[in-house]
């Protein structure tokens, strides 16, 4: 209670400090002789600087004090710092950051270069040579390809020609049939309509039933023979189309073996 509002008196104290390594951490050791834990104060800023502050009484107003900032290294972990005090040493731990070190392969043997005589190179020449041989097709393997193309395509043209005088033949008979329907339609006309003189009797009344038959009949025919016309002309029309197909394929096939005859010869 003597001392009691009498101004402080400091005198700035510069702390001994060292570092020590171990093979985990880096240790830094502060030589403060007559300090207590208490008056210590230790913490690590944002700017990755040690911070140690200390201060004690040396009798009367006088007071011992040391403030000191100390960079940490690149190296070391600043979460995981601990201080401890022991003996009047302030030891302060700074762990390492652990890192993996990449396993390198061993370098694989180099192998020495192997010489060759003139004689190997010969041989080896000569190889290459009776190996493009035997790949190049010969002649008459060439002259065969084409024979058996143009076979098919003589075939090709033989089946498609039957194929167009078949259809020219069933045309003609199917224009030959229709022509001779409607003649005899027509004369059964002839023979319906006719003028009518004077009363009609039983007689007349019974040749305008008949005729009445028969223009029904015709009626029917007529209509049978335009429906089997329109059929019969969808098929003309399927099979020019097939026809029509089939040409077209054989030119492809014969231009496509004329192209591959070209490239044969060119290599």
């Amino acid at each position: 209670m003597a001392n009691f509002g009498i101004e402080r008196v400091y005198q700035e104290f510069e702390p001994v400090t060292r570092w020590t390594s171990e093979p985990d951490a880096e240790v830094l050791v502060a030589d403060l002789p007559g300090f207590k834990k208490e008056q210590l104060k230790v913490a690590v800023t944002a700017t990755r600087k040690l911070r140690l502050i200390g201060e004690r009484a040396t009798g009367g107003n006088k007071w011992l004090r040391f403030h000191k900032e100390i960079p940490v290294p690149l190296t070391v972990d600043t979460d995981s710092i601990s201080a401890m005090f022991k003996d009047n040493k302030l030891y302060i731990r700074h762990p390492k950051i652990k890192t993996e070190i990449p396993q390198t392969k061993p370098p694989s043997p180099v192998k020495p270069p192997v010489i060759m005589k003139n004689h190997d190179l010969h041989e080896r020449k000569q190889g290459h040579g009776q190996k493009a041989m035997a790949e190049k097709p010969s002649g008459g393997k060439t002259d065969q390809l084409k024979h058996d193309a143009q076979q098919k395509t003589d075939q090709l043209k033989h089946d498609a020609q039957q194929k167009t005088d078949q259809l020219k033949h069933v045309a003609q008979q199917l224009k030959h049939d229709a022509q001779q329907k409607a003649r005899e339609l027509q004369n059964g006309k002839k023979e319906l309509i006719g003028e009518t003189k004077g009363p009609l009797d039983s007689k007349d009344e019974e040749k305008d039933k008949v005729g009445a038959k028969w223009f029904e009949k015709y009626k029917e025919a007529t209509g049978n023979v335009v429906k089997e016309a329109k059929n019969k002309r969808q098929l003309l029309c399927n099979l020019a189309a097939s026809v029509s197909l089939v040409l077209l394929i054989l030119l492809y096939a014969r231009n496509a073996v004329r192209s591959s005859f070209v490239w044969d010869t060119e290599e």
